[in-house]
């Protein structure tokens, strides 16, 4: 430990220790990232890995995911887990982060092939005892035939 000489406060002279922050969750940086920096490219979807799609600025990943937030609590939905049936892409940054925002707890799961066997999402909504799904339109009509099938998944609340 070393004093500042000008204001006599002890501060640490490792060069490996590791910086407070008044943030304590993701949710607590984005608010922070969203009022002091609205306008800046939170994430970037690249299709290929390298053309630029579309991208979401602090602001409107914040907003995004508040509005969902706000949806699932009106459907009592915080402490409940949900499954986040998303291809790669932003749709599901929103999805985790109004999961988060909810008190949800978000299970990410890769969405079947069309006419792919279910059995591994079976046992994933069984292990995570999860009671509704978050998806795209596209998704959900590429899985809703083997949906019907299986009641497990049939019985969840898709949004």
């Amino acid at each position: 430990m070393l004093a500042d000489n000008e204001t006599g406060e002890l501060m640490d002279n490792n060069l490996f220790s590791v910086p407070t922050f008044s943030e304590t969750t993701l949710v607590d940086l984005l608010r922070k990232r969203a009022l002091q920096q609205p306008r800046q490219v939170a994430y970037t979807f690249l299709i290929d890995g390298e053309t630029q799609e579309v991208s979401l600025t602090y602001q409107e990943l914040d907003q995004k995911a508040r509005s969902l937030a706000a949806f699932l609590q009106s459907m009592k939905a915080t402490g409940e887990r949900a499954l986040l049936l998303y291809p790669p892409g932003l749709e599901f940054i929103v999805a985790f982060f109004g999961c988060l925002y909810a008190g949800v707890t978000a299970v990410p799961v890769y969405p079947p092939r069309r006419n792919q066997r279910m059995t591994r999402l079976q046992a994933i909504v069984k292990d995570a005892q999860a009671s509704f799904a978050l998806t795209t339109t596209s998704v959900l009509t590429n899985i809703e035939h083997s949906l019907k099938q299986e009641p497990e998944l049939a019985a969840l609340h898709y949004i």
